[in-house]
Parts: structure tokens; C-alpha cells; sequence
């Protein structure tokens, strides 16, 4: 016999009374479970679970649920005292164990955010710098005329940085009007992430303890234990809800003030950078290119 999740019972298009195959093995399907989203699609008998996989008399999970939450941190010392091999894991031992993985995870993924932020503005400045030198190659004959009208070097810088912090200026108020567009698209387009929060009253472990009892065997999951009966279901005080979590990407004005301050420097960097080349132009080069 077997007892199927609702769930997989509608993939497979299973129904009572249908035969499902374990491990080479034909069980009768006998009833279905409308278990939450953790649960096993198939639930067999724990002796004959534990005979296909060749354990017999050995279990790998018992799930114990404590009459009050107060009470958990006793009945895991108890537990560790009676199996000192055992691995007790408590509803606060898991939290803290996944805030800790969570917290080394979002600490790694804000430094890697970090240091690539500060290479592609590296590389961003440093690619203005090119653009702007090219740029003032090609206006050779210009700036060497102008210093041969009498422009002094410090004019010329002033022209050349003059023209790039007004292009950074541009630049950055259209980065921020490609920025604010973008936070629109993914608000509007982003779909909606949905997950499924179980609550326990007074469990030992998250999701609480599940009970078979009434009939001859009980059956065996995961996440389950078999006792002495016949029917499924969760220990009192199990409940589950829906969270939905909307995606969005919010525009800070700290973050609309950084962008432009960083447009204005890259554009006062490449305008440093051309105007020192621009300076050390001869007017007799340019001379040597008027047609």
C-alpha cells in the first residue's frame, strides 16, 4: 500500500486504487495526502521502505515535537545525552545556522559587488581618458593655431576639461534617466516570487512532527516516522501561509547624486588628461597640417 501527495497524485494523474512503482517495487495506492510543499510524493510502510533500501531496523531522521516551546532546549540536551552520535538540530539552531550562511553569502556578494563597481569605474574613466585624448589628436591644428594666436596652455586646458565636464554632465543626467526607466521595466514586468511559510507550535524542528497512526504499519516519507496506524497527518498546531514578495528596484537620491557626481569627475579625469596633451601641442605642428 501507498499514499501519494496530492500534488504529484494530479502530475502523474494518479488516483486511488492506482499502482505506483518504487524502487522496482508495485504498491497500491490507498490514499491521498494533501501535504504541504516538503512532503514526499510517495509514502510507503517504514518496514518495507527500509527494506528496499537495505536498512532494515535503521532509521536517518526522527522528528520530535515538544509539548511547549520552552521545553525544546531540554528535550535536545536529553536527546544528545541518549544519542551522543546524533546530530539535534532545533528550530533555533537551523535559523541560526542559515542566517549565519546567508550572512557570509550577502557579505561575499557585497564585496564581489564592490570591487567589481570600483573595476568598471576604473575602466569607465579610463576609457573617457582615451576618448578624450583621441578626441584632442584629432583637433591638432585647432589647439596649435590657437596657441599660435597667443592662447596660453592654461586656457586651452580650461577649454578642453570646460567641453568634457559639460559631455559628463549630459551623460550623467541621461544615465539617470535610463536608470529611473529601467527601476519602471522591472517593477511593471518583474513577476511576483510566492513562498510557502510553515509555522509550528511548540515543534523541535521546523515543519513540526508528522503522525501516522490507526491501522496495521505505518508509512514511511520523508520527513516522516512510521508508528502503529493508518492514517496521515501533521501534529496539531501546523500551520502554513503564502508570502508574496514583489520585485522592484528602488531609485535613492543618494544614489541619483552619486551618479552624477561620478559623471563630473570621469568628465573633469578625461578633460585633465586631453588638456595636458592639448598644452603640449607645438603651433608649429599645427602649421605644418594647414592645407
Amino acid at each position: 500500500m501507498a499514499v501519494v501527495n496530492s500534488d504529484y497524485a494530479t502530475q502523474k494523474k494518479v488516483s486511488i486504487g492506482s499502482t505506483v512503482t518504487v524502487a522496482k517495487t508495485s504498491f497500491k495506492v490507498v490514499g491521498i495526502a494533501s501535504a504541504g510543499s516538503d512532503a514526499s510524493d510517495v509514502f510507503i510502510p517504514l518496514a518495507r521502505a527500509q527494506q528496499l533500501a537495505s536498512l532494515t531496523g535503521k532509521v536517518n531522521t526522527i522528528y520530535v515535537a515538544a509539548d511547549s516551546a520552552s521545553n525544546i532546549s531540554g528535550v535536545a540536551q536529553e536527546i544528545s545525552g541518549m544519542l551522543p552520535k546524533a546530530t539535534v538540530t532545533t528550530s533555533s539552531s537551523l535559523a541560526s545556522d542559515i542566517t549565519g550562511s546567508l550572512s557570509s553569502a550577502s557579505s561575499l556578494a557585497n564585496n564581489l559587488g564592490k570591487w567589481l563597481a570600483i573595476a568598471v569605474l576604473i575602466a569607465a574613466f579610463l576609457l573617457a581618458s582615451l576618448l578624450t585624448s583621441a578626441a584632442v589628436a584629432r583637433r591638432v591644428r585647432e589647439f596649435g593655431t590657437l596657441k599660435a594666436l597667443g592662447w596660453r596652455s592654461r586656457r586651452i586646458v580650461g577649454q578642453v576639461m570646460g567641453e568634457s565636464i559639460t559631455i559628463g554632465i549630459i551623460g550623467g543626467a541621461a544615465g539617470v534617466a535610463l536608470g529611473f526607466a529601467g527601476a519602471a521595466l522591472v517593477g511593471k514586468l518583474a513577476r511576483p516570487l510566492s513562498a510557502s511559510v510553515g509555522q509550528t507550535s511548540g515543534s523541535a524542528t521546523p515543519g513540526g512532527a508528522r503522525t501516522f497512526g490507526g491501522g496495521p504499519g505505518g508509512f514511511g516519507g520523508a520527513g516522516g516516522t512510521g508508528r502503529p496506524g493508518g492514517f496521515f497527518g501533521r501534529a496539531a498546531g501546523d500551520a502554513t501561509h503564502t508570502v508574496v514578495v514583489h520585485l522592484s528596484a528602488p531609485v535613492t537620491i543618494g544614489a541619483v547624486v552619486l551618479a552624477v557626481v561620478l559623471a563630473i569627475a570621469g568628465g573633469l579625469i578625461a578633460g585633465g588628461f586631453g588638456g595636458w596633451r592639448a598644452a603640449r601641442l607645438r603651433p608649429a605642428a599645427a602649421l605644418a597640417r594647414v592645407e
